[in-house]
């Protein structure tokens, strides 16, 4: 069986629908310059893909860790970086924990997709969790009383 490639359609879908901000990023002239981002990085920096092509990522995301060094290494190893819990700020706004990756393209021009994953998202998912969690504790301790209410002696 033959791997086919996607058809450019499905690709577009894909990177609009990336929930986490990501932008593609090239080094030019030793900056890491976006060649584009998506939609939620578009919201993310309050900001048209077209308003920050060809700005450098890191004058638009201030985010407190070692960028450049990340970035030469993923590079240089071809392999995926991880940057966990570091603050991210994107102009006067105040920052936001986030976890980083950058992933080279291997491609002719050395491209870096960078995905930044706000906190508050996954914070957002464990609360739903635990909300269902104290949800059904309520229920089983509601359960509990209607069958003591009802039958009072078998407690």
């Amino acid at each position: 069986m033959t791997r086919q490639p996607l058809p450019e359609t499905s690709l577009a879908g894909i990177w609009s629908a990336l929930p986490s901000p990501a932008f593609l990023t090239v080094d030019q002239d030793g900056q890491e310059t976006i060649l584009t981002c998506n939609p939620a990085a578009e919201q993310f920096l309050s900001a048209s893909a077209l308003q920050v092509s060809g700005d450098a990522v890191f004058d638009r995301l201030s985010i407190d860790a070692l960028m450049a060094e990340a970035v030469t290494r993923a590079r240089s190893n071809c392999a995926p970086i991880f940057v966990n819990d570091t603050g991210v700020r994107v102009g006067s706004k105040a920052p936001e924990i986030c976890n980083l990756q950058i992933v080279p393209l291997n491609d002719e021009r050395a491209a870096l997709l960078l995905i930044v994953a706000p906190r508050e998202i996954a914070e957002r998912l464990g609360r739903k969790r635990s909300v269902k969690s104290d949800a059904n504790s309520a229920i089983g301790m509601a359960e509990m009383l209607a069958h003591e209410i009802k039958n009072p002696l078998a407690g």
